[in-house]
């Protein structure tokens, strides 16, 4: 099963561009700027710090052109400290058990100040390197920075030159994706609700399609923000375009997030609703909402935006209706049992913030278009 998922994975970096081909030419970037770092190191350094030249050039790979900067100002940053800290020890304490305890709680003091980011960490590791492998001394010290300089120029090179492109394509698809989970999800309440098919539309696998909505937002959104972050300082630049083709997935993907906690509530609703007494009609026309909502969903073709807006606005109107009658019925109801005007009180309520929700992207689709017409 593993063997036939790394088949796949390659098969889909050879067939077209995307996050399993960058994975594969990332790897492959390490590899060469590794060894380039390595033989510069080798050539021109003595032959104890060649290994940190080729480490540096790894760590100074990213996944993008930004992250490799940043990664690699911060080590930079943590080395100069690291060091520091190992000269002056070494000028005046020596290397000792005792100096060398108290170096490591000064560097690890450092670290946890956290001035460098995640590359905080490696402050504590350049002391200890330098001070106990090199005895704090300045020329030892200085083939050290030396050597990671030579490493972080070559992992730079190495991606600048072949510098991975934002794949707006992949993100939209996903994000598209996204959006016609959170449609089919509509569709399984309105069938709990009008009580069709009873084990694949009842309240309990309405709960449980709300929870994967929501892993699913929150993994489709890493996905985006590193396609965002990739257009920063990337050197294969203009990306206007895919900067606001990105910026509508972010909408899309926190729109879908508010309408999966909307549609939580309206689940946890209709399993009390399913056992309150004179509420079958009431139920079915809650249900026709929901199937509206979806088709309205359906309609704005996320993250894109519209074709058929007419369209939009005729299930939108439709939805409109529906709720009406709904909340019609429930006035006129007997809804007597304890309970039973919070359980469709919540519903109504929460299937009005969908719709909200629906009109609010399409504004801003239409927004969207004016502006760049």
């Amino acid at each position: 099963m593993v063997a036939r998922g790394r088949r796949e994975t390659l098969l889909r970096a050879v067939r077209r561009p995307g996050p399993e081909r960058d994975a594969l030419l990332l790897q492959a970037k390490g590899a060469a700027a590794a060894a380039t770092a390595w033989w510069l190191a080798s050539w021109l350094l003595p032959h104890t710090v060649t290994a940190f030249a080729a480490f540096t050039a790894l760590m100074a790979l990213q996944s993008t052109v930004f992250r490799s900067l940043l990664d690699s100002a911060q080590y930079l940053g943590a080395m100069a400290l690291g060091t520091g800290v190992a000269a002056a020890f070494g000028s005046t304490a020596g290397v000792h058990a005792w100096s060398v305890a108290v170096l490591a709680f000064v560097a690890l003091t450092g670290a946890r100040l956290n001035l460098l980011g995640r590359q905080s960490t490696q402050v504590p590791v350049v002391a200890l390197f330098a001070f106990a492998g090199g005895g704090g001394e300045i020329g030892y010290i200085g083939h050290l920075v030396a050597a990671a300089s030579i490493g972080v120029c070559c992992g730079l090179a190495a991606h600048v030159a072949v510098a991975p492109s934002p794949h707006t394509d992949t993100a939209q698809e996903m994000t598209g994706d996204l959006a016609a989970r959170a449609q089919d999800l509509l569709r399984t309440l309105a069938c709990a609700a009008a009580g069709e098919g009873a084990e694949e539309a009842s309240p309990k696998e309405g709960d449980r399609r709300c929870e994967e909505l929501a892993r699913e937002a929150v993994r489709v959104r890493a996905i985006v923000d590193k396609e965002q972050e990739n257009t920063r300082l990337n050197p294969r630049r203009p990306w206007s375009s895919a900067e606001g083709s990105l910026q509508r997935c972010q909408d899309t993907i926190s729109m879908i997030e508010r309408v999966g906690t909307h549609l939580r509530s309206v689940s946890r609703a209709l399993s009390h609703a399913r056992r309150a007494t004179a509420t079958e009609e009431v139920l079915a026309s809650y249900a026709e909402l929901l199937r509206c909502a979806a088709a309205a969903l359906g309609c704005l073709r996320l993250p894109r935006g519209p074709e058929d807006s007419g369209r939009l606005d005729d299930c939108l109107e439709e939805a409109a209706r529906h709720y009406d009658d709904v909340a019609a019925s429930v006035r006129q109801g007997r809804l007597d049992t304890p309970g039973e005007w919070p359980v469709f009180g919540t519903a109504l309520t929460e299937a009005e913030r969908v719709l909200d929700e629906i009109r609010h992207i399409r504004e801003q689709a239409d927004h969207a278009c004016r502006s760049a017409s």
